[in-house]
């Protein structure tokens, strides 16, 4: 039987190309191919700059790799080369580590755009200013819920904050919790959790957070509703669950 070589990364591509790799999964979204093949333009000229003083100019072209002033310059980023191109457990590694990082990168982004939705209502003194924190939490809870990635939502909001990872937490309340800087207490995370709870049960999708939650009565009302109507419908539903669950056991 024929064995398969795995090649290392490093063992085949040239230095540039290990850069270029590094760069694209560090940076993700923000990854800048301009700016950096100027900057690694720059660290090859000054290296080619200190080679010239100190070396033979017969040495220096035999040591100095170009490949931007080959003949082919169309298109001038690092060739991954055949042996990484034809190799499907190397290129889908990277990928998966490119995709990772991307991900992450996006999600802390949203993250602090929902922490800044809280430092605008705290430095705010409308008495509405709360809404738009609250439709930043829904909106990015709905999202991940919708497309049944909240655990990996929770991971990252816990990592944001600093805190440990409870798998089993409330979105609304692990989000709120994460982005409030410490400076709400448990019984008003636990409120605008369940106000959002109820709005995520009867909003529609054309109605605007506010609109749906000032005539309800407020943030305060929507989580007594919750609370009266919606719980006790929860806890039968997990009731009714479980013991369907252990009459099939």
């Amino acid at each position: 039987m024929a064995k398969t070589f795995v090649a290392d990364r490093s063992a085949v591509m040239s230095p540039r190309t290990a850069k270029y790799v590094e760069a694209m999964i560090r940076g993700g979204d923000n990854f800048d191919y301009n700016k950096w093949l100027k900057e690694v333009r720059e660290e090859e000229a000054q290296a080619r700059h200190v080679l010239t003083s100190n070396t033979r100019p017969d040495v220096v072209a035999a040591q100095v790799d170009n490949p931007i002033n080959r003949s082919d310059s169309r298109d001038p980023r690092p060739n991954l080369g055949p042996a990484l191109i034809n190799n499907p457990r190397t290129s889908s590694r990277l990928h998966r580590q490119a995709e990772s990082q991307t991900r992450k990168a996006r999600l802390r982004r949203w993250l602090e755009k929902v922490h800044r939705a809280w430092n605008d209502f705290q430095s705010s003194r409308r008495r509405d200013a709360v809404y738009n924190y609250l439709q930043a939490v829904s909106t990015i809870v709905e999202h991940f819920r919708v497309r049944r990635r909240t655990k990996g939502l929770l991971r990252r909001a816990f990592e944001f904050a600093n805190l440990p990872f409870a798998k089993n937490a409330d979105p609304f309340s692990a989000v709120i919790r994460c982005t409030c800087d410490d400076n709400l207490d448990s019984k008003t995370i636990s409120k605008w959790a369940g106000a959002l709870r109820y709005v995520a049960r009867c909003k529609q999708p054309d109605t605007r957070l506010k609109s749906f939650m000032k005539e309800a009565g407020g943030v305060n009302a929507c989580a007594d509703l919750y609370a009266r109507r919606c719980r006790k419908r929860d806890f039968l539903f997990l009731s009714n669950k479980l013991h369907c669950a252990l009459y099939e056991a």
